[in-house]
């Protein structure tokens, strides 16, 4: 029987079934003579909620950046780019095709 990397029983047997139930006994066994040894031993507990909380913080800062951009960007519309509204630029558009010669020579 291993928890976390260390043996804490093994057992032998006429069977695989018979062995693996002696084992679990004697694991039980030596985790009742010290109750301690799962909360010195197992973190796992810990490391999860660590994540959990690590996840939390990370979406809260995405989303606050999110706001921040939103609040910091207007929001430009295409036809206006299209007719010089913004910063002075005015893109000319033409309805004739391109008057490059593409024919093979």
């Amino acid at each position: 029987m291993v928890i976390h990397d260390v043996i804490l029983a093994s057992a032998e047997g006429p069977s695989a079934a018979y062995a693996a139930k002696q084992a679990a006994v004697y694991a039980m066994d030596a985790i009742e003579g010290h109750p301690d040894f799962i909360t010195r031993t197992c973190d796992c507990r810990a490391k999860t909620q660590a994540k959990k909380a690590n996840k939390k913080a990370l979406k809260q800062m995405l989303a606050s950046l999110q706001d921040q951009s939103e609040d910091q960007q207007p929001v430009t519309k295409a036809s206006e780019v299209e007719n010089g509204n913004e910063d002075g630029m005015v893109i000319e558009k033409s309805d004739t095709k391109d008057s490059r010669d593409c024919s093979p020579t």
